[in-house]
């Protein structure tokens, strides 16, 4: 069975494929993968809220960086 920081790794892993196939396509980064990134790292900052562990700085960090990045992606888009 998995648990929720695998599962938040393997939506990770999924978005890089997104992103990869999607790239094959166009050079632009693909709203689809920062969203899937996003949800991936909120995962893991849940699951180590629920499991009463310290959210970590990086996981913070990276899901605002993320969060940056797509409203950049579709701002450019307009």
């Amino acid at each position: 069975m998995f648990d929720w920081v695998s599962i938040g790794l393997i939506v990770i892993a999924l978005a890089w494929v997104v992103q990869l196939v999607m790239s094959w396509k166009s050079k632009k980064i693909q709203p689809a993968f920062i969203l899937l990134y996003m949800l991936g790292v909120l995962i893991l900052m849940v699951s180590g809220y629920v499991d009463k562990l310290p959210v970590s700085p990086y996981e913070i960090f990276t899901f605002i960086a993320a969060l940056i990045v797509l409203i950049r992606v579709l701002m450019l888009k307009k």
